[in-house]
């Protein structure tokens, strides 16, 4: 990744865990131009309601008088679009620390070819003041979220499918457990470093509603005792699977991604008592009957 797309990152994810108290998580080879989520914490309650985020240093957009243009990628709108899923895109001044932010709606878009543009307000600056609007524009309703959370772990639902996994959670606190720094293993064990990393502190009554808040598409199964270590952290080990849902949603996109096949048109049945020119040609040689195909009548 670019130092100043690094640095702009860091930036955004300070202001979503200091100033909004929220969950920030970075993305890892999307392939629809997301770079982090935000996750909504109530008192440090995981909700589920997510927000994905573009995010991009200043350099990489026009200036204006009063506000900046940002210019992206179609098919990132284009897939945005498809899975319903409300973007943000933000942009960071790695040098002053100032970030800008807009929404990403169809009717603020310019599209042209390959690519999109948006207008972003100077005025319209990431700070604790603007957490208002980033919740109103996260959905609440079950089968949205449920579809967030799909879409936004799409790649990660791929590398799992056919693969060993396990999630290896710390729990900390004795009154509200505090779940966190997860460490997702695919395919190698636990014996290497781990494939993901997310460095979350939700605090919910068991690890059974985390798991379903955040990862409605995965099963999972405890792989071994829940062991503790120094005397305050309990180590929880889940080996963990696809649904048969999720299965199925990516044999969908796999789908939707390819197109419809090339499969032949099928053949309509044949009546039951139709009767082939071969077969009517046989029937008359049978009684030497000499007869012209030509002659027969439908």
């Amino acid at each position: 990744m670019d130092p100043s797309a690094r640095i702009a990152i860091d930036l955004v994810e300070k202001v979503f865990i200091r100033d909004f108290g929220w969950s920030f998580r970075r993305q890892t080879d999307s392939n629809i131009g997301i770079d982090a989520r935000a996750e909504i914490l109530e008192n440090g309650w995981p909700t589920g309601r997510l927000l994905p985020l573009q995010i991009r240093p200043i350099s990489c957009v026009e200036r204006t008088e009063g506000h900046y243009i940002y210019r992206g990628e179609k098919h990132h709108l284009d897939c945005w679009a498809r899975y319903s899923l409300p973007i943000c895109v933000i942009i960071v001044d790695t040098e002053t620390g100032l970030i800008s932010w807009q929404r990403i709606e169809k009717q603020l878009c310019e599209e042209v070819r390959m690519e999109w543009s948006i207008a972003i307000p100077a005025t319209n600056l990431l700070d604790a003041t603007a957490r208002l609007c980033f919740e109103e524009a996260i959905p609440t309703d079950p089968e949205s979220l449920m579809r967030s959370a799909f879409a936004l772990d799409l790649v990660l639902m791929e590398q799992i499918q056919d693969q060993t996994t396990f999630f290896v959670w710390d729990e900390w606190g004795d009154t509200t457990a505090i779940f966190g720094n997860l460490r997702i293993y695919i395919g190698e064990g636990q014996e290497a470093e781990p494939d993901v990393q997310i460095d979350y502190r939700l605090r919910a009554p068991n690890l059974h509603d985390v798991m379903v808040r955040l990862f409605p598409w995965a099963s999972y199964s405890y792989a071994e005792p829940i062991s503790e270590y120094s005397g305050e952290v309990a180590v929880h080990t889940l080996e963990v699977a696809l649904r048969p849902e999720a299965r199925a949603y990516l044999e969908a996109e796999n789908f939707l991604v390819a197109g419809y096949p090339e499969d032949e048109a099928p053949s309509a049945p044949e009546p039951e008592d139709f009767i082939t020119e071969e077969e009517e040609s046989e029937f008359w040689r049978s009684r030497g009957t000499p007869h012209d195909p030509r002659d027969r009548q439908d």
